[in-house]
């Protein structure tokens, strides 16, 4: 067997670490609104808008209106439905860590049955089944995959040539370049700060590959432990020389920043690549290239499409406009806006070769590493990006900062029932 589908194998089963404790019951007899618009709300970047386009088209005669926006503001509008059991939207973005939130809370509808009935239809049998795990809880299966994502190194070739750098592997590395290639024309890297999600998803990064990670097994923080002081140490000092505004940054300033030329280097999601050679937004097209972050362990995720459980809409239409809209074609035409999740795309030569970011993603993927599969794990982000912040700005010490995160996310899992 090719040691690329190998690795492609074993990154499917990373993302596949998930599932956990009792799905709430749902909600069921549905009332069909009649002539009423499909209402769908999700996370905005190339991808998905992709996806979004092919779900106003799915079904004729069927009207979607898709509602699309920064990760923190959907997640935050479809917890605000979803929590107060309102039909606002019938088809809800989910990702491979707010599902679990999500399905915990009862908020989503299971869609086993929906997905046996149409496997053969839609060529469901395609998404393995590591993959397909990631989303499900108490063994109920509550999202239809549309992407697999990882965070990967974006670095500008033509800089790197002229200073006789080589991409850095190690952080040493990385934080010496940094230094060295940060000018007032432009910063010697990005960083994404801004809470709840981007922070997170940087940080993640430092906690894997310098740290010893979040929790344990039991759920009880390690963050705050004398390797996640380092870590964050580093971090600290590395934002020296990242963009103005970094605090407020997410990922859509972040790349805004490495396609206007503002930065030399960083962390982004894969999703973001083909962006770099947008004729239309980007002054450096054919100039970034991409490989493994430093350290590896970058993040490593994936997002889809579920049905509320509070839908007024027929479930198996809901459905059936989010598989036609995820089909194979669909997706194989949107390969370079992501990571295939359909192992048959994901597993051909032809998409590897067509899109030449496919081998810094094939690298990241094989040391990437998801959130913690705990369906709070995004309310503790809360606490920890906020004093991370304060640590990384000097508003608190570091090892101060995390101790305090570390006491604030404990207190937080006791109340919701965790024995620590």
């Amino acid at each position: 067997m090719p040691r690329a589908t190998i690795d492609r194998r074993r990154a499917l089963q990373t993302v596949g670490a998930a599932a956990g404790l009792a799905a709430g019951a749902f909600p069921a007899p549905f009332v069909r609104a009649q002539g009423a618009a499909v209402q769908m709300i999700s996370h905005r970047y190339p991808a998905l808008e992709h996806y979004a386009e092919k779900m106003q088209g799915a079904l004729s005669g069927v009207e979607v209106n898709t509602q699309l926006m920064p990760f923190d503001r959907a997640n935050e509008l479809a917890t605000i439905a979803l929590s107060s059991g309102a039909s606002t939207f019938d088809i809800v973005y989910a990702s491979d860590s707010t599902v679990l939130k999500y399905a915990k809370n009862g908020w989503l509808r299971p869609i086993d049955d929906l997905f046996e009935k149409h496997k053969d239809e839609f060529g469901l049998d395609e998404y393995p089944e590591s993959l397909l795990n990631a989303y499900r809880y108490n063994g109920e299966l509550f999202v239809l995959p549309g992407t697999a994502n990882v965070m990967l190194w974006f670095y500008r070739r033509d800089l790197f040539e002229e200073a006789g750098a080589t991409v850095p592997t190690t952080f040493a590395e990385y934080e010496a370049l940094a230094a060295e290639m940060n000018s007032p024309l432009r910063a010697g890297t990005i960083s994404c700060q801004r809470a709840v999600d981007a922070s997170l998803n940087e940080t993640h990064w430092y906690m894997n590959a310098i740290g010893d990670g979040w929790l344990d097994a039991e759920f009880r923080p390690i963050f705050n432990n004398e390797m996640g002081v380092e870590a964050i140490e580093t971090l600290k000092r590395i934002t020296a020389y990242a963009q103005r505004g970094f605090t407020s940054a997410a990922n859509d300033e972040c790349t805004i920043a490495l396609q206007q030329d503002l930065a030399v280097q960083g962390l982004q999601w894969a999703t973001r690549c083909a962006s770099m050679d947008n004729e239309q937004q980007s002054r450096v097209v054919g100039l970034v290239d991409w490989a493994a972050a430093p350290g590896g362990n970058a993040r490593l995720s994936g997002d889809g499409y579920a049905i509320s459980a509070y839908t007024t809409q027929d479930p198996e239409q809901l459905f059936r406009i989010i598989a036609t809209a995820l089909d194979h074609d669909s997706m194989r035409e949107a390969a370079g806006l992501m990571v295939p999740p359909r192992s048959t795309i994901l597993n051909d030569p032809a998409v590897a070769e067509q899109y030449r970011h496919f081998p810094g993603v094939l690298a990241a993927l094989e040391t990437a590493v998801p959130f913690p599969p705990l369906a709070e794990f995004y309310e503790l982000g809360e606490t920890i990006t906020r004093r991370v912040q304060q640590a990384i700005t000097g508003e608190m010490e570091v090892k101060p900062a995390l101790d305090a995160a570390a006491e604030e996310c404990t207190s937080l899992l006791r109340d919701r029932g965790y024995a620590l």
